[in-house]
C-alpha cells in the first residue's frame, strides 16, 4: 500500500541519512511522493485554504508565536490521532487515503526502519519507544513573518519528518525551509524536567531584524544546514537533546503560506 504514495523505498532514503557529530541523524530528499500523488495533495490544500477548515473545536488550532507577528495555522497536531482529520478528509478524498496510509502499521514500520541503522537512533530510542509509540501528523500553514525559535523538540518527540508540500511561488522572495544548529556537548545544558515551551523560549527568541535570531549562548550554537524549502521535499531526522532546529520567518505574498506536513513518531510514556 504505501508505494503507492511514497516513491522511495527505506533503503533509498538511507543512502542520504547524514550524521553530524553532536547532533543527530538527518537526510533531505527530494520527489519524496509519486508525481500524481503530491500533485493531488498540493492542490486540494490550496482549496482547502479558502474554505473554513480552521474553525474546528480543539482541532485544528491556531498558534501565534509569542514573539513572532506570523500564525500558524495547524489541522492536526501533537501526537493527535487521525480522527483530528476527519474534516479535512470530508473535503478531499486525496488527504483522506494519504494520511490513512500515514497511520498503518506499514507506514509506523517504514519511518523508524529508516534511521534503523543509525548510532544516533540506537542510542536515543529504545525498545519501549518502538513498541509504544504512535503516529502523530499535523498540517501546518505558517503566513507571513512567522517562525519557530531554536528548540530541539519535545522529550516525547522520538523522529520528526518534515514533508514540503508546496510554495505557491513564494521561494522567490523568501526561501524559509528550515534550519540546523549544532552546539558543542555540555555548553548548552538541557533539562528534561522543563517543559518543551519553557526551554525554547529559555534558549532564544528572534531579534527585532528581519531573518535573524539572536541567542543568549549565540556564540556556543552555530548554523550548519539551512535547508531550502523545495516542494514534494521531505526531511527527517531523529529527537536528540541537541537536535536543535528553527524555521526562520519570511516575507511572503498576501494569501500565500509555508505549507508542510508532519509525521512525528510519539512516546508519551517516555521516562
Amino acid at each position: 500500500m504505501l508505494d503507492k504514495f511514497i516513491k522511495h523505498s527505506v533503503g533509498d532514503i538511507k543512502k542520504n541519512i547524514i550524521e553530524k557529530e553532536g547532533w543527530g541523524s538527518y537526510f533531505i530528499v527530494d520527489d519524496f511522493l509519486h508525481d500524481e500523488v503530491f500533485d493531488g495533495l498540493s492542490k486540494d490544500l490550496e482549496e482547502l485554504k479558502n474554505k473554513d477548515i480552521y474553525t474546528i473545536e480543539e482541532s485544528p488550532r491556531i498558534w501565534r508565536e509569542q514573539e513572532t507577528p506570523g500564525t500558524n495555522l495547524c489541522v492536526g497536531g501533537a501526537g493527535e490521532s487521525i480522527n483530528s482529520f476527519d474534516k479535512l478528509f470530508v473535503e478531499s478524498y486525496n488527504w483522506k487515503k494519504f494520511v490513512e496510509c500515514i497511520y498503518t502499521d506499514e507506514s509506523y514500520k517504514y519511518f523508524h526502519d529508516i534511521f534503523s541503522e543509525t548510532t544516533t537512533y540506537n542510542f536515543n530510542v529504545s525498545q519501549d519507544d518502538i513498541d509504544e509509540g504512535y503516529v502523530g501528523c499535523k498540517i501546518s500553514c505558517q503566513t507571513n513573518n512567522y517562525g519557530d525559535i531554536i528548540h530541539p523538540d519535545n522529550t516525547n518527540k522520538v523522529i520528526s519528518y518534515l514533508y514540503y508540500v508546496d510554495n505557491n511561488g513564494w521561494e522567490e522572495v523568501s526561501e524559509g525551509g528550515t534550519d540546523f544548529w549544532c552546539v558543542e556537548e555540555d555548553e548548552v545544558q538541557y533539562d528534561k524536567d522543563q517543559t518543551s515551551m519553557d526551554w525554547k523560549y529559555r534558549l532564544g527568541r528572534y531579534s527585532d531584524r528581519p531573518h535573524s535570531l539572536r541567542l543568549d549562548e549565540a556564540e556556543k550554537i552555530k548554523l550548519f544546514e539551512s535547508i531550502k524549502f523545495k516542494p514534494n521535499r521531505l526531511v527527517g531526522f531523529v529527537r536528540t537533546n541537541t537536535s536543535y532546529h528553527s524555521i526562520p520567518p519570511r516575507i511572503l505574498p498576501e494569501g500565500v503560506t509555508r505549507d508542510c506536513f508532519q509525521i512525528n513518531i510519539w512516546n508519551y510514556n517516555r521516562s
